[in-house]
């Protein structure tokens, strides 16, 4: 009975073993670099999170263990964004060491490792616009979440009021005639709309000005600036909004769909 007891001790005490043995397989050091992710600092977070892309953002510290657990499939996750050229232009992977950078921390209000929020294109990197991701950890999740964001960040500063209209703008035998009843319709928008739709005025004013060619041109110029990273969180709100607004106008949205 005694040989039966320790035998069967012997077994649960190899099956932990393994188990942590395969734990241990599946962590890896938080501070390493990983493909497709960029580290985070006091120095860069401004430049990196800027508005110009949507972000997530992982606060980590390096003792933690769940962080360690996180290592492999966060790795997964931004080698699934870096392969995927359509999600590398519109978000970027992030994580901060808030251990060492507690001001990073702070500044979210971060209270656990690891902390993953989302923070939405367009907007300033403030703790008022940050989203906490609470979904489950793995990397197929997280590009589910993300996928999801971005679909519901196509509509930004879009006025489907205005759909119609622009819509035929680029093959407008009267250009000047569309922009008249767009400005017509923007006049009875109010709010969110209604300053959005000053941006339409705008665009297809200078578009009316200089051929209809303007509009890619100009979409390719301001894209190339913001994935650039260097316009202030204020400029890239500006040039967000301008961005897709034009991209209503040239059926951008329809394209992605075929």
């Amino acid at each position: 009975q005694t040989a039966a007891v320790m035998a069967r001790s012997a077994a649960l005490v190899a099956v932990l073993l393994l188990g942590y043995a395969a734990f241990i397989q599946a962590s890896g050091d938080p501070t390493e670099s990983l493909p497709g992710v960029q580290d985070l600092t006091p120095d860069n977070f401004d430049k990196i999170v800027n508005g110009a892309k949507a972000a997530l953002v992982e606060f980590y510290a390096p003792w933690c263990g769940h962080c360690k657990h996180l290592v492999p499939e966060y790795k997964k996750l931004g080698e699934l964004v870096q392969n995927d050229p359509k999600l590398k232009n519109r978000v970027v992977i992030t994580k901060v060491n808030a251990d060492s950078h507690r001001s990073l921390g702070d500044k979210f209000e971060v209270r656990g490792f690891p902390t993953i929020k989302w923070l939405p294109r367009g907007k300033a990197a403030t703790k008022d616009n940050a989203v906490d991701y609470n979904s489950a950890r793995t990397a197929e999740k997280m590009l589910e979440y993300i996928k999801e964001k971005l679909e519901a960040d196509k509509g930004f500063a879009r006025v489907e009021a205005l759909s119609d209209v622009v819509k035929g703008f680029k093959d407008a035998k009267d250009p000047k005639a569309v922009l008249k009843q767009v400005q017509a319709k923007v006049a009875d928008l109010t709010g969110d709309d209604a300053a959005n739709g000053a941006v339409y005025v705008k665009v297809l004013e200078k578009a009316v000005e200089k051929g209809v060619s303007y509009l890619a041109t100009e979409k390719a110029r301001v894209d190339k600036m913001l994935t650039g990273g260097s316009v202030s969180a204020a400029k890239a709100d500006e040039m967000t909004r301008k961005s897709s607004v034009i991209g209503h106008i040239l059926g951008d949205d329809e394209e992605d769909e075929e």
